[in-house]
């Protein structure tokens, strides 16, 4: 997309850290870059090939004030447990399950509800299908498993996605209406009419062992879980799934689904608890200046919330490679300290010895750890 920004609300800082004043920056980024396709290429670069890749998306609210910004309005804050204005962006992530870690792709905008209802005839819901189907071919390049929270357990949503080519995985709530599906009996007699389809309804607190299997589950910190799955029948979502009944102590069990049948059960699990890995991708947007966004033209606040994700990508590539033992924090304060070290450097107009200059990088190491 070809965009024109406003250099001094989009780009603070670009003068002091980048040789070049905001102009420069401002007018080089009317050239259209597909940041998308991007982030796809760092996460197949970063996972390779393989079959334990899925895309991941939620919603994600960020703190904006003022009246004219667009698409400002009320949206639910999952920090704050209640619904709170201001903004909010649709964070989309590849997640590994070897790697059990997050690559963002990306992120759009939301409109606010008004605007939806009273422009578009739309719903936030059918927002978020029209959002997953513009994105459906590259995101069906990388991957065709997706995983969302159990607020995307909706047959509206789930009979979309799974009709633009992709297996979903999710959570369902501990009172969903499931049912066993019909067992043929050979001994019964033959009856006239259609043969029944499905069998009683499901009680997760007696299930029927004759048709759940049970296995035991070991998360990535050792932990084992006795879990039970089975092909049952989902009257909301209406079709069979593939569940998953993970028993929690004085509780309800944590029920995950996938519309793969055929999907080993560890990997359902699996899936949905790396999804959280997302979570830690927006947590870090507080490191590439997401919530610092002064601009307040939809277009402006679209590529603004990509800008800050492709950079956290980068940087956690570099963070990696060398020095994994840190923080992103933690890194990001050495990279300033270090541009502070070479700015003084270049500025004094010397050249220091190169083992001045290495001793300088290691204290500055110590100081970031």
């Amino acid at each position: 997309m070809a965009l024109k920004f406003r250099a001094k609300s989009i780009l603070p800082g670009c003068r002091a850290y980048g040789g070049r004043t905001a102009k420069t920056f401002a007018s080089n980024f009317k050239t259209s870059v597909d940041w998308m396709k991007v982030n796809i290429g760092m996460a197949q670069d970063c996972f390779g090939p393989s079959d334990d890749m899925a895309v991941a998306i939620d919603p994600s609210f960020i703190s904006k004030s003022g009246s004219l910004t667009y698409g400002i309005g009320r949206f639910w804050s999952g920090v704050a447990q209640r619904v709170k204005r201001g903004l909010e962006i649709m964070a989309i992530g590849a997640i590994s399950l070897s790697k059990h870690t997050c690559v963002m792709l990306g992120a759009v905008q939301s409109p606010d509800f008004r605007t939806l209802e009273s422009e578009r005839h739309m719903s936030m819901l059918d927002w978020y299908m029209a959002l997953v189907r513009s994105k459906a071919t590259e995101l069906l390049s990388l991957t065709d498993i997706l995983v969302a929270d159990a607020f995307f357990s909706k047959y509206e949503f789930v009979n979309e996605v799974i009709g633009m080519g992709f297996r979903f995985v999710g959570r369902l709530r501990a009172n969903s209406y499931l049912r066993y599906l019909a067992m043929p009996d050979s001994s019964a007699p033959r009856r006239r009419g259609r043969k029944k389809k499905y069998g009683e309804k499901v009680d997760f607190s007696s299930l029927d062992m004759s048709v759940f299997t049970s296995f035991i589950y070991e998360d990535s910190k050792g932990n084992k879980t006795r879990c039970h799955t089975a092909v049952v029948h989902s009257r909301a979502l209406k079709r069979d799934i593939r569940i998953v009944v993970c028993p929690v102590e004085n509780a309800d069990p944590l029920l995950y689904f996938s519309t793969d049948t055929d999907m080993r059960p560890e990997k359902i699990i699996g899936f949905y608890r790396t999804r959280f890995q997302i979570e830690f991708g927006i947590r870090d947007k507080q490191f590439t200046e997401l919530q610092s966004q002064q601009t307040r033209t939809g277009i402006g606040l679209t590529l603004r919330s990509i800008f800050p994700f492709t950079a956290l990508n980068v940087c956690k590539r570099g963070h990696k490679e060398r020095l994994s033992g840190l923080s992103l924090a933690q890194f990001k304060r050495l990279m300033f300290e270090s541009y502070l070290a070479s700015t003084i450097i270049s500025t004094c107009g010397k050249s220091p010895h190169i083992k001045i200059i290495q001793k300088i990088n290691h204290r500055l190491a110590q100081l970031a750890a």
